[in-house]
């Protein structure tokens, strides 16, 4: 027999992960257009980025150990069902992926590192929405299902985002309809979040 229990993400309720969510896609795409040459500087240079790329590393494996560590007091352990026989070899297995990866060098360790975090991130807003009434909901997998596509292209293939932003920052026209869909987007899922969510 399962525990049965009710994970963390299952007690988001749909309208703060639809505020949470609006108001990030608000300020990154809002700051993008108002700061386009920063914005373009920072995604040209992100790729190399080792040392923003070992700290993310860290925290994706962080919440990952969290995710396995089946204990009482933690709200984020989950429930692996017929896989749970593996949850102590997995516990031992993520330091060490950690270690193993944070000591490559020139390694595009920041993709990889996004691209992670990005999967784990995901499951909380799509939690929320899952089989929720409201048929605005939707608006939050449409945007994730594409942005899950893309982070594991970047886990596997960490250079397709030094590739991808030089192309995208090379091309005005795509940077602003881009920033603008994306702060309309935004805009859309707060006010589901007020009056539908």
């Amino acid at each position: 027999m399962y525990e049965q229990y009710l994970h963390a993400y299952e007690k988001l309720p749909l309208g703060v992960a639809g505020l949470v969510m609006g108001l990030v896609l608000i300020l990154l795409h809002g700051y993008a257009l108002l700061r386009p040459e920063a914005t373009k500087t920072a995604l040209n240079r992100a790729a190399e980025n080792d040392k923003a790329g070992r700290v993310l590393l860290t925290v994706d494996f962080l919440w990952i150990f969290l995710l396995l560590l089946d204990v009482s007091w933690n709200p984020l352990r989950m429930n692996l069902f017929d896989f749970n026989s593996f949850r102590s070899i997995l516990l031992i297995l993520c330091p060490i992926i950690w270690f193993i990866l944070y000591g490559q060098k020139k390694s595009l360790i920041f993709p990889r590192a996004l691209g992670l975090f990005l999967l784990l991130l995901a499951i909380v807003p799509l939690t929320a929405a899952f089989l929720q009434e409201p048929m605005t909901r939707l608006l939050i997998p449409i945007w994730w299902y594409p942005v899950l596509t893309v982070a594991m292209f970047w886990v596997g293939k960490p250079y397709l985002l030094r590739d991808w932003a030089v192309r995208y920052t090379a091309s005005p026209l795509l940077y602003r309809v881009s920033n603008l869909f994306g702060l309309l987007y935004g805009t859309a899922i707060l006010v589901c979040s007020f009056f539908w969510f």
